[in-house]
C-alpha cells in the first residue's frame, strides 16, 4: 500500500497478528525519517512516487521473494508526500512459520524497495534541498 497518511504501527501490528494466528513468527520493520543526514539538519522530506508502476514493481518483487522464503502473509505500507523527521515512512510486517524466513524476506524487501521501486526522495534542509541518489551499496545488497 502506498499512502500519504501516517499510520499507527501498534494498530497495524495488532490487526495483522490477530489475522495470522497460525504463524510461529511475526517480524516487523519500521523505517523513519532521520533528523539529520551528513551533518545537516533535515526539516522534512518529499517523496514522490509513480504509483501504478510502483505497484507493479512491488508485486514482482514480492513474487520473487516468496519463491525464496516461506512466508504466510505480509503487509507493506510506504508513505509518500511531505514527511517530517521522526515520522514513519515504511512498515513491513511478515508472518512465517519460522523467524529466519520472516527476517530474510523483510531484509531483502527493504533492499529491493530502495533500488527497484519508482520513488524520488528530496531532503529539505534549512537553506537548500537535495534529491537523494541511489547508493552503490544499496544496489550491491540486492540478492538475486
Amino acid at each position: 500500500v502506498f499512502q500519504k497518511e501516517s499510520f499507527l504501527v501498534n494498530k497495524k501490528f495488532e490487526k495483522f497478528s490477530k489475522a495470522n494466528k497460525a504463524a510461529g513468527s511475526i517480524v516487523s520493520f519500521v523505517g523513519k525519517v532521520r533528523p539529520t543526514n551528513n551533518y545537516k539538519k533535515i526539516i522534512d522530506i518529499d517523496i514522490e512516487i509513480y504509483e501504478e508502476m510502483a505497484l507493479i514493481q512491488m508485486k514482482k518483487i514480492v513474487l520473487e521473494l516468496k519463491k525464496k522464503f516461506k512466508i504466510l502473509d505480509y503487509l507493506v505500507i510506504h508513505r509518500f508526500g511531505n514527511i517530517k523527521p521522526h515520522e514513519n515512512i515504511l512498515l513491513i510486517i511478515v508472518a512465517s512459520k519460522h523467524r529466519k524466513d520472516g527476517f530474510r524476506f523483510t531484509e531483502d524487501l527493504v533492499d529491493w524497495l530502495k533500488v527497484k521501486i519508482t520513488f524520488w526522495k528530496r531532503e529539505n534542509y534549512l537553506r537548500n534541498s537535495k534529491w537523494i541518489e541511489q547508493k552503490k551499496t544499496d544496489r550491491k545488497n540486492i540478492k538475486t
